[in-house]
């Protein structure tokens, strides 16, 4: 049993939860890691309402086992079970949300970035990615397929898209097509993860077609290649004309991430894994995996996300430096992953579907 039975009274320190399932994120600070002992929250039964303070660690490492202390039914699903229904908006970040109604406020926006991409790049890119990558199924690398099917399965997706693998010098994967979607992943990558890391990564890039993600993604891609293009031409002033829109599709873009992050550990059910991948993306050496510290991370990346909000001059060089960038810093993806694992709405999500 991974519970102390049915709540009564106040919580005790560490208890993050609230009677109503919602984001605690705003009633404490954000948890250290590793987990202190007691650290935990609240669920709600879903059979019969009973308050339940549930050990965060235990809620890790096996969502399964947790049973209601009144009424025995179980209170999470477990790590090989589909998140049936799962659909993106379910676990969409807020910045994403807000950043992707501003572009979509713009009138005729989205049917304008449709007829771009299928004009432009979607043709393409199907060719391309026949002709160049090694195309993923059957006898073709059935082990990555293998965990490509467990991605999907882990987060209700019914239809697979066309998955490669191609020769590149960074770890990196990436989501495209809009008509015909399709994911692509490098060598280095699968070289320097694990099985199950390979498997979250998977389902991060699925997690952005799930949430819709890839008309904009694709665009915010065009429009950078076509703004350097047209400033060559014009001596730089052609490019300023696309610049409000581009730097607009690459806010989302980066708000996006942080949306398929969540979908990566939705699926892996395991925060440890998912904070890996981050962990790997930011500095991982194949030659020397075993001398990297994901506690050391942890600390560095909850150092580094505190340190973007201590004063007004903080958040204006954040947003300098990442102001042409189409991902967050990795070390930010993780303490936002880890804040929303702990006392975000991640287990509300397991719970909904147990």
């Amino acid at each position: 049993m991974a519970i102390d039975g049915p709540f009564v009274g106040s919580s005790s320190v560490g208890a993050a939860g609230s009677a109503s399932g919602g984001d605690p994120s705003t009633e404490a600070g954000p948890f250290p890691y590793p987990l202190p002992d007691d650290a935990a929250r609240i669920v709600l039964c879903h059979s019969c309402q009973g308050k339940n303070r549930v050990l965060l660690q235990r809620a890790f490492d096996q969502p399964d086992k947790l049973r209601c202390g009144r009424c025995q039914q179980a209170l999470l699903i477990g790590k090989e079970s589909p998140l049936r229904g799962l659909q993106g908006k379910m676990y969409q970040h807020p910045l994403d949300q807000k950043s992707l109604a501003a572009l979509e406020a713009v009138p005729g926006v989205s049917t304008l970035l449709r007829k771009l991409v299928e004009a432009t790049v979607e043709r393409y890119d199907s060719l391309f990615n026949e002709s160049s990558f090694v195309r993923v199924g059957g006898t073709q690398l059935p082990t990555v397929e293998r965990l490509f099917e467990r991605a999907a399965y882990a987060l209700d997706v019914r239809e697979l898209p066309a998955l490669y693998v191609y020769q590149g010098a960074e770890a990196n994967a990436f989501t495209g097509g809009v008509e015909a979607p399709y994911i692509a992943m490098t060598s280095t990558l699968l070289d320097g993860m694990s099985d199950d890391e390979v498997m979250a990564v998977l389902a991060h890039e699925l997690a952005h077609m799930q949430s819709r993600h890839v008309l904009y993604k694709t665009a915010a891609r065009l429009l950078g290649f076509a703004a350097a293009e047209l400033a060559k031409v014009t001596l730089g002033i052609g490019g300023l004309v696309m610049v409000p829109l581009q730097l607009a599709l690459l806010s989302w873009d980066r708000c996006s991430e942080l949306t398929a992050d969540r979908g990566m550990l939705l699926a892996v059910r395991d925060p440890a894994i998912a904070l890996r991948v981050l962990m790997k993306l930011a500095g991982g050496s194949a030659r020397l995996g075993r001398e990297l510290s994901l506690a050391r991370f942890m600390e560095q990346a909850l150092r580094a996300r505190q340190a973007g909000d201590e004063d007004v001059m903080s958040r204006v060089f954040t947003l300098l430096q990442t102001a042409w960038r189409s991902h967050p810093f990795p070390l930010w993806r993780a303490a936002e992953l880890w804040r929303w694992a702990c006392q975000g709405e991640y287990l509300n999500l397991l719970q909904s579907a147990a």
